[in-house]
């Protein structure tokens, strides 16, 4: 049912992620050491089973590539393309490279996905204003076939301690430049609005909190039907 939610926690590869980790060793050590702290931070052994097994994922705003890597290592029958605009980040994602996983320096509302089979995106969105959010969901819904998936990790607004925690955090990480910022300000949305979102672009959602969090996060596991 579109917004609903599902209870059941998916299965882990927590080994998947270590080997993803371990992908980086050529990497500067600034880089590995948060890249490291954003496996800690970011529940991604959580999302991965979300994303269909197989066929071509986009990942829209990979940052460093790590959960493109864990796609790829979770199963060898993905292909993932990362696209970032941080030229930094991609350098170091790059790095990672190999058959079935590669990664661009692009702007996600500049050029629009390819035509794929699934599309994630964790942890953008709420850098962007709500007209270039709706913008990036409508193309990405051009790039996919009937059916087929987007999943979204965000952060809900709403009346929790925990919403402001990873405010904070996130007023910290855009303050030192770790994060990058376009546009200025965050725009984070409430479920029922990011629901309505996806649904005028033609997505049917279902929303998984993510459990055990210190932040609001949770997946909105989109799929595209007739608009």
């Amino acid at each position: 049912m579109a917004g609903g939610e599902r209870v059941r926690e998916p299965r882990r590869d927590r080994a998947a992620l270590a080997r993803a980790l371990r992908r980086y060793g050529e990497a500067p050590l600034v880089d590995r050491l948060f890249i490291r702290a954003r496996a800690f931070l970011s529940d991604f052994t959580f999302i991965e089973p979300f994303v269909p097994r197989k066929g071509f994922v986009v990942d829209v705003g990979c940052g460093h590539g790590l959960f493109a890597n864990l796609l790829c290592e979770a199963s060898e029958s993905r292909r993932v393309l990362g696209v970032d605009a941080d030229p930094r980040k991609v350098g170091v994602a790059k790095l990672t490279e190999r058959e079935g996983l590669r990664f661009e320096l692009g702007d996600a509302i500049a050029t629009p996905p390819p035509p794929c089979d699934s599309i994630t995106i964790l942890d953008l969105l709420y850098l962007l204003p709500a007209d270039v959010q709706e913008e990036l969901i409508a193309s990405c819904s051009r790039a996919l076939p009937e059916g087929r998936t987007m999943v979204v990790c965000a952060q809900e607004a709403r009346t929790d301690p925990r919403y402001l925690i990873g405010y904070a955090q996130e007023l910290v990480a855009t303050s030192v430049g770790v994060t990058h910022h376009p546009f200025g300000g965050f725009h984070y949305r409430s479920r029922e609005d990011m629901v309505a979102a996806l649904a005028r672009h033609g997505f049917v959602t279902d929303v998984v909190p993510l459990p055990r969090r210190p932040y609001t996060d949770a997946v909105y596991v989109a799929r595209r039907v007739p608009h």
